[in-house]
């Protein structure tokens, strides 16, 4: 018997508080709304995100409108040749039942759907949660701008600059995980204001990109050939 069932037989009148039959009509009423109680409180835990997984999180997903399919996100493998970290064998005549990879096709899409794990996929709900709850502002008093997504969703590797024409450009260090970016973009996770686009996103190597004017980096020092730059990299 629980703490539920407990409490009811309390309230019995005294006249019936010692008395089997009553204590046990009390018990046969109370266990099954016990069930339903119970059930009903594990739903706090179950659909916490933090702690919620499988079928759980899938639910919490379709609510804010996120899938845990992520369509062209998963780079296709194909027949390359050796010394390409990329490249796989097109097959091996004395291995029997060898994976073989087939020729890229120069007009078919190099990715295919994806399926995010649990704790990725709980990472992604939060992202979504917060561009649906993110102003469209690049600075705000309670941590809810443009900016502020951004500093989520790239780990505060990332940074936004409005062109003042209804766009804005996005930098990332070379250091964030270019798989992650694939997924952010395929999802649609960078919030934007309605009517403004997303003109480029750029990644950067930290204190090492070149660049004009306020940009200290330079382009290299022949006499000190640690002193190292790189062009920034344009990803989309």
């Amino acid at each position: 018997m629980g703490l539920f069932t407990d409490e009811y037989k309390k309230l019995l009148i005294i006249q019936y508080s010692d008395k089997p039959n009553a204590l046990a009509q009390i018990q046969l009423t109370v266990s099954k709304l016990e069930e339903a109680y119970n059930l009903i409180s594990s739903f706090e835990t179950a659909f916490d995100l933090d702690t919620a997984i499988g079928k759980q999180l899938d639910i919490i997903g379709k609510i804010v409108g996120i899938s845990r399919k992520v369509p062209f996100s998963v780079p296709k493998n194909y027949f390359g040749f050796d010394g390409h970290s990329n490249s796989y064998p097109m097959g091996n005549k004395f291995v029997e039942n060898f994976v073989s990879y087939p020729m890229k096709n120069k007009f078919e899409i190099p990715y295919t759907t994806g399926e995010l794990n649990d704790y990725d996929y709980r990472f992604f709900i939060r992202a979504k949660i917060i561009k649906n709850n993110t102003k469209s502002t690049m600075i705000d008093i309670n941590n809810l701008s443009l900016q502020n997504a951004i500093d989520y969703l790239f780990n505060n590797t990332g940074y936004i600059v409005d062109n003042k024409d209804m766009s804005f450009n996005l930098y990332l260090s070379q250091s964030f995980n270019l798989d992650m970016i694939q997924y952010i973009t395929q999802l649609d996770l960078i919030p934007k204001p309605q009517g403004v686009k997303m003109n480029v996103l750029i990644q950067y190597v930290e204190g090492k990109t070149f660049g004009f004017g306020v940009n200290n980096s330079s382009f290299g020092d022949k006499f000190n050939p640690t002193e190292e730059t790189y062009f920034a990299n344009k990803i989309i």
